[in-house]
């Protein structure tokens, strides 16, 4: 099935290990209910990759890139392309800026400048490579890079601190945002019923501000959750992460986390404001289309050229599989659809894999890579990410990959979700309709 994506829409790559992102419930887990919190503020000491150390997970987070210059920049080093420009925001005070240079020919590497000394000069700052890799899915993937750079911490004028922050910085060949992710985190300690114990505080914005605090459900989407994580049994174990933005409740008590904008000064207080449930609230999904049902017709960008129309498809069986080139599930299916495939050769059954949810340039790149391995019609969505797609607007599909398949009347005999090993179910709901496999 699809993993879980954060509110911009791209895949959290780091799944937590003992706990969801998507909590229903903001329990701290192992506090007994009564328990009483009474503390100043405690002192926490920016780890530079303390995220990364606990692994957490990350959420990827998204940096507009520019073709006009920034004004703060005043050297720059001979491009072999034309360079695309961004700006990484880390504190609140008047040195949080840096700039970012990308220069991306047609043909050779990549580099990536970054002016870590704040000084307009992209000259000085290293020779700009990063390391170059193509992922699971055969994208070519720049990064990551692990980046050490100063949060500014005070007002626009005066700065009243700084600490060293650890960022993730890493470029998917097709997608349009350069990514980031925070490396750092908060540790120190809190005091629950007069004892001590070790907590850690993380920003998920990855722009190094701690303190932001979320009066109102509906506005719990401007920003990423501030999790705060207590070693309740003292056993370097930390199990669930609270989202510390708003106050939230423990048993029958409702508490509350101020934290300053750097994330030093901590302190874990009762309070009678009301605790506000900050989980993400997926939409409701309408059911897949059921066996009976008329399919849809649709059009979409067919491989090697022309459109792929389903209706022309009709009097054949059709195994529609949706997938996209970033699923790593959908790439562990595909092999079983090609031996389904070539199972059915002769027979009046047509294979259809249409990669939805993507961009064009991912999917044009897979392609050719993977022609010798599967022989089936490729075609592609031409809604791309966009909201009306193939596959969620006309299947009501929302995790992938997902199989449809179509008797020869048109008719939906089957929708089969996910993948695992020894998964026989489209053989099961081929030989139903006749197929002989």
């Amino acid at each position: 099935m699809l993993p879980f994506l954060s509110n911009d829409g791209f895949r959290l790559n780091r799944g937590l290990r003992s706990f969801g992102v998507c909590s229903s419930a903001l329990i701290l887990a192992g506090i007994a209910v009564g328990a009483t919190v009474h503390q100043a503020s405690s002192n926490f000491i920016l780890v530079p990759k303390g995220a990364n150390a606990a692994r957490l997970g990350y959420f990827p987070v998204p940096i507009k890139l520019l073709d006009a210059k920034p004004a703060q920049v005043t050297k720059e080093p001979a491009y072999e392309g034309k360079p695309k420009y961004g700006i990484l925001h880390l504190g609140n005070g008047p040195k949080a800026n840096y700039v970012v240079a990308l220069d991306e020919p047609e043909t050779g590497d990549w580099k990536i400048y970054i002016d870590k000394n704040q000084n307009g000069d992209l000259t000085d700052d290293g020779d700009g490579a990063w390391n170059k890799k193509n992922d699971s899915n055969g994208r070519v993937v720049y990064g990551p890079m692990d980046v050490e750079l100063n949060a500014s911490y005070g007002s626009p004028t005066k700065e009243q601190s700084s600490s060293p922050y650890g960022l993730g910085i890493y470029r998917i060949k097709g997608v349009e945002p350069l990514l980031t992710y925070r490396e750092s985190s908060r540790e120190g300690t809190v005091t629950v019923s007069g004892k001590a114990h070790k907590a850690i505080l993380v920003e998920n914005d990855a722009d190094a501000v701690f303190n932001k605090p979320v009066t109102k459900i509906e506005d719990a989407q401007k920003t990423r959750p501030i999790w705060l994580l207590i070693d309740t049994e003292d056993n370097g174990k930390y199990e669930r992460p609270i989202d510390a933005r708003a106050p939230f409740k423990v048993g029958d008590s409702t508490f509350e986390l101020s934290v300053s904008p750097d994330g030093a000064k901590v302190r874990l207080a009762p309070t009678t404001k009301p605790a506000l449930d900050l989980s993400p609230k997926a939409p409701p999904t309408p059911p897949l289309l059921k066996s009976g049902t008329p399919s849809p017709d649709f059009v979409a960008e067919k491989w090697g050229g022309g459109n792929l129309k389903l209706s022309d498809y009709r009097g054949k069986v059709v195994v529609l599989d949706f997938w996209a080139t970033w699923c790593g599930p959908c790439q562990r299916s595909m092999p079983h659809v090609e031996s389904v495939k070539k199972k059915v050769e002769g027979q009046d059954v047509a294979v259809l894999g249409v990669c939805v949810w993507d961009e064009k340039a991912a999917y044009t790149d897979w392609v050719p890579k993977n022609s010798s391995k599967y022989t089936f019609q490729f075609a592609f969505d031409p809604a791309g990410r966009g909201a009306n797609g193939i596959a969620g607007k006309l299947f009501h599909v929302s995790g992938i990959p997902t199989t449809y398949v179509i008797d020869k009347d048109g008719n939906v005999a089957d929708a089969i979700v996910g993948y695992e090993d020894g998964d026989h179910r489209l053989e099961d709901s081929l030989k139903k309709l006749g197929v002989k496999l």
